[in-house]
């Protein structure tokens, strides 16, 4: 019970320390940062419970149960580590290769561990108990700890240096993960020489506590610039406040200079939703509106569900709402979209652009109808495209060409390099057999005919993936989505198609060789293309040889 106390005490540490970030609402969007700290802290509390759980159970010398729970101390203890390091990356928004040792690091260290807890079921490797219930440690743990203790030595020496260079906030996100690097350290080192107490606990709380203490330092500099530049904006507004009343221009004489660029012009009191309101005769159509009223966003409301396109209604009605506007325009000046109003029997483009006035107090919301802007811009963007697509598409097939795939493959690599978690993809390389000879035989028409022919049937088969022709006779497709999950099934039913051609002598003869991506081996597209490359090579000697 003595050991337990201290997990006890560090798991409430945990939760008061981190309260705002667990009651926070779970949304992997808004940071990514903050979404990887949060699973970070969460594992962070399983290991806790695990390890005053094992101070009670240790107590009864129920060997199964301690077992267990030891098997789980492990595994959370690891775990913590792989979040930990995968937080860091995004913290420090690191791409390069710190950010790959990092990532790799804590990977390896997850599996080593995760192996050695499988293996220590059948051998003792990490640790065990005497027929009396005694724990004893084995040599694994010590290199699973030595491993971490390695890592954290290295994020600790390089963050600090880095972070001597670094700017303002970038220096404080370094020192956060140096010096937490160097407590995780110490305490490892401690955990390593003394089993039975709970320094990695300990440590864990220290280093969480002092990336806690950087971050709201982070996020309270934030806070002051943000301050700071609102005060320039209120004192801004109010000198221009001033100069509006010496002039003794009116609003009403505002937004009628405003109706000669714009159709319509609002002027909201965002405290009681009083508006007034200058319309031109252009956008009008069927609505029917006073010069002042009460309840802007009610009539907003209503003149959305008559008027706007039903299928840009909803996404206007949240957006022409107060508290979102508000919100909106606490980090920018102006606030623009576009929805399709009806005038007369069409649909028209129209633009509502609101902004704060000076007083704080008011929003102006001007409309204006864009439709033969945007028309002009929708057909600009419709024709270039169709060139790019064009550009990207193999004349002689109607696949995508060798440039296709090189943007594809960029593409994906950039997600692997970053580290995100990529969809399960395969590649398939393909070659068409004997197409020397037909060219040489028959004519380059009909080795043309056989390139085609050959591509329709890659099309047919792999009907869910793109296919591209990256060479004279070679092709490549993407298989993805239920062409990954049944691929095994196409490329049998590919190659059957095939031998059934080479023993009739009459159709395409394709040989392939497919490879899946696997994260934990591969760290390029192009080791994926290597593989299926020589696989297919082997195909093409079979199929020779019939």
């Amino acid at each position: 019970m003595y050991y337990s106390s201290f997990g006890a005490l560090a798991i409430i540490l945990h939760f008061i320390i981190n309260a705002r970030m667990f009651g926070n609402k779970w949304d992997k969007k808004a940071s990514l940062s903050a979404y990887r700290y949060k699973l970070f802290l969460i594992s962070l509390s399983f290991y806790y419970a695990t390890d005053i759980l094992w101070g009670i159970l240790y107590d009864t010398r129920i060997v199964a149960l301690v077992y267990a729970d030891t098997f789980l101390y492990f595994l959370s203890m690891v775990l913590s580590v792989l979040l930990w390091t995968r937080f860091v990356v995004s913290y420090l928004d690191r791409k390069g290769l710190f950010g790959s040792f990092l990532t790799y690091a804590g990977w390896t260290i997850f599996i080593f561990q995760l192996l050695n807890l499988i293996v220590n079921f059948f051998y003792p490797i990490v640790f065990h108990f005497a027929d009396n219930g005694d724990y004893f440690p084995s040599y694994s743990r010590y290199i699973s700890l030595a491993m971490q203790v390695i890592l954290f030595i290295i994020s600790a020496v390089y963050s600090i240096i880095v972070a001597v260079k670094a700017k303002e906030k970038e220096r404080i996100h370094y020192v956060t993960v140096g010096f937490s690097g160097i407590v995780m350290t110490i305490f490892i080192v401690l955990q390593t020489l003394y089993p039975f107490l709970p320094f990695y606990a300990v440590g864990a709380i220290i280093g969480t506590s002092l990336i806690h203490i950087f971050v709201e330092e982070d996020e309270r500099n934030d806070f002051e610039a943000e301050m700071g530049e609102i005060r320039e904006n209120a004192e801004r507004f109010r000198l221009e406040s001033e100069k509006t009343k010496k002039k003794t221009v009116t609003f009403g004489q505002i937004a009628e200079s405003l109706v000669e660029n714009y159709d319509i012009v609002y002027y909201v009191d965002t405290t009681d939703e009083d508006y007034v309101g200058y319309i031109s005769n252009s956008l009008r159509g069927r609505l029917e509106a006073d010069r002042k009223g009460e309840s802007f966003f009610e009539v907003a409301t209503d003149y959305m569900d008559r008027l706007c396109y039903p299928g840009d209604r909803e996404r206007m009605v949240g957006l022409l709402d107060k508290d979102y506007l508000l919100t909106a325009l606490r980090s920018r000046k102006q606030f623009n979209v576009d929805c399709r109003i009806k005038v007369g029997d069409d649909y028209e483009y129209t633009r509502f652009s609101v902004r704060k006035t000076s007083d704080s107090r008011h929003f102006l919301i001007v409309v204006e109808n864009v439709d033969d802007e945007v028309r002009r811009e929708k057909a600009q963007q419709k024709a270039l495209s169709n060139e790019k697509a064009l550009a990207r598409r193999d004349e002689l097939t109607g696949t995508k060409n060798k440039t296709a795939y090189i943007e594809l493959e960029q593409s994906v690599q950039e997600n692997i390099d970053k580290g995100l978690d990529y969809l399960p993809f395969a590649l398939a390389v393909c070659d068409i057999n004997d197409l020397k000879e037909i060219n040489d035989t028959e004519g380059h028409q009909a080795g043309d005919d056989y390139i085609r022919t050959a591509a329709k049937l890659l099309c047919d088969i792999f009907v869910h993936s793109p296919v591209f022709r990256i060479g004279g006779d070679e092709f490549l497709v993407f298989l993805r989505g239920d062409d990954y999950t049944a691929k095994e099934e196409l490329v049998n039913r590919l190659r059957a198609k095939v031998f059934q051609n080479s023993v009739q002598k009459s159709g395409p003869v394709v040989a392939i060789g497919v490879t899946a991506y696997d994260p934990n081996r591969d760290t390029s597209v192009s080791q994926v293309f290597e593989r299926a490359d020589a696989l297919m090579y082997e195909n093409k000697k079979e199929l020779k040889s019939l």
